[in-house]
């Protein structure tokens, strides 16, 4: 998940121990990116890190991929806006990594195995035998990440800024360069560790912050009464989701969407291409939920605590919901605490786009050129290759934000629903259920990502154009109440149009799959 924009009013920190904090885990990702090019002779060293993590990294690697920023920014702005009812996005999230390991880990593993794969459009190649699927898999990877990235350097301009002081713009070229250096040097290597070092970070900040944030609050007790007082709604979990009905509603619309969304992650799923073997999977899937719960503890206690004092009228209202996290950390907890938090929340930002630099750019210089029958043949320039287009990835978010908050705010549409409506049926269906055809995976990769960017972002692009009537035309066509979120029903389009358009096109489906690719689908 990404962090929310805008960030503007974060304020910018006045403990050393923040700049330390700061200082000393830019220098770590600078370290962990010269022994990762020390360690990388080969693309799958680059992209998969050689299948060598092992258990604990695999889990918390996967969790802080998922946690990303929004557990510090988008997670207090949610709580703090809609109190308990948000927290349906926190108990379902964590069901993410089950349905994702149950469906997808054991097989993914087995064909990196089995084939050459080093990437989803790879895999999917392999699985439908066909260069659509490779490509439209392959394009839809690039454009999420772009549209990742470019929201996650939007937050981390202000986030640097915050954290020593710069001008925005500085905090997003230095902030930037770093990432770009890092992920060059190091690939998928040093993402992972910068990965598990920012678990590591969140997870203690989390329960640091919480106690804190209990303490300001006055208790739960004094925190719930608080909030019944201003508005009950606030501690009922379906209260600021409208009617009972429509509550229930809504709420079964995000769980569909962050858990079993989850498995069309591309960010998280290629990381089961990197296990060291088939055991280790085994205890990732509840390290990672677990690991997970313990990190929204920041989220779910800072919203609360600042909107009870806010109610209550001890303290003043942050000017934007976005920096409730952010605001909270460098105002109301020791500086020691805040420097650790936000050194936490510039790992999740850089470590993340780190993840999506490395799948971006291997759909750059190794998937599409294959889905065009142009495949680059030699290892080194194919690893090359990579690295040249992870640095043209990254000018170009880097333009992106520089040139327009609209265009960032219209590509911030473009997200968790945008992958999981592309890659779910295709891949955590695909790999499970033998008569799935390449015909139904094309029909669902084009009829998700299509609903997804018709709902979510033309209406941003028509505001953005002035074209009001064309927004109120495409808002008004959707069919459900504006608090059901379109990934949902993104995702549920691409799942019918997987499965219906499969069975049209399946008489033979079930002997055409290669015997090792029916067997692993047997497993």
């Amino acid at each position: 998940m990404t962090a929310a924009v805008p960030l503007q009013a974060i304020p910018i920190a006045d403990s050393p121990y923040v700049i330390v904090f700061g200082s000393l885990y830019l220098l770590l990702v600078l370290a962990i990116g010269a022994w990762g090019y020390m360690q990388t002779e080969s693309t799958s060293d680059f992209l998969i890190t050689g299948k060598s993590i092992g258990t604990w990294v695999l889990a918390l690697t996967a969790f802080s991929v998922i946690q990303s920023g929004f557990g510090f920014v988008g997670g207090p702005e949610l709580v703090y806006s809609f109190g308990t009812t948000s927290l349906w996005i926190f108990f379902t999230a964590p069901l993410g990594f089950l349905v994702a390991w149950a469906l997808l880990a054991k097989r993914m593993r087995i064909l990196a195995d089995i084939r050459d794969v080093l990437t989803l459009p790879d895999g999917m190649y392999v699985r439908y035998e066909s260069q659509w699927v490779r490509g439209l898999t392959a394009v839809a990877v690039v454009v999420g990440v772009i549209a990742y990235l470019a929201t996650n350097l939007a937050a981390l301009q202000y986030v640097m800024r915050a954290i020593f002081g710069i001008p925005v713009t500085w905090g997003l070229l230095v902030g930037a360069l770093i990432l770009l250096l890092y992920s060059m040097l190091g690939g998928m290597i040093a993402g992972v560790w910068t990965d598990f070092v920012q678990a590591l970070t969140m997870i203690v900040g989390s329960v640091l912050v919480f106690a804190f944030a209990l303490s300001f609050g006055g208790g739960m007790e004094n925190i719930s009464r608080n909030l019944a007082t201003a508005d009950p709604a606030l501690i009922s979990p379906f209260g600021a989701l409208g009617t009972p009905e429509q509550a229930v509603f809504v709420a079964l619309g995000w769980w569909i969407l962050f858990s079993i969304g989850s498995a069309g992650q591309p960010h998280l799923i290629t990381k089961f291409y990197m296990s060291r073997n088939l055991k280790i999977l085994r205890w990732g899937a509840p390290i990672a939920a677990c690991t997970y719960a313990v990190s929204s503890l920041l989220a779910f206690s800072t919203g609360l605590s600042m909107r009870a004092m806010v109610e209550a009228g001890e303290v003043a209202a942050p000017q934007n919901a976005s920096v409730v996290g952010p605001v909270f950390v460098l105002e109301y907890t020791p500086g020691v605490v805040a420097g650790l938090i936000l050194a936490a929340l510039l790992a999740a930002i850089m470590s993340t786009s780190d993840s999506f630099l490395n799948i971006g750019a291997a759909a750059v210089s190794r998937d599409i050129p294959r889905a065009l029958g142009r495949p680059i043949e030699d290892d080194r320039t194919e690893l090359r290759v990579t690295q040249v287009a992870l640095a043209g990835m990254t000018v170009l978010s880097v333009l992106v934000v520089a040139a327009s908050d609209t265009l960032v705010g219209i590509l911030g549409t473009i997200g968790w629903g945008f992958f999981a409506a592309a890659f779910f049926a295709v891949a955590a269906l695909g790999l499970n259920w033998k008569a799935a055809t390449k015909e139904g995976a094309i029909a669902a990769i084009v009829g998700g990502l299509a609903v997804n960017l018709f709902y979510s972002a033309l209406p941003r692009v028509a505001d953005a154009l002035g074209m009001v009537a064309l927004r109120d035309a495409v808002l008004g066509l959707y069919p459900f109440p504006e608090s059901f979120p379109v990934g949902t029903v993104a995702l549920l389009v691409a799942i019918a149009l997987f499965v219906g358009v499969s069975l049209l096109t399946g008489a033979r489906a079930r002997n055409a799959v290669p015997a090792d690719i029916a067997a692993l689908i047997e497993r």
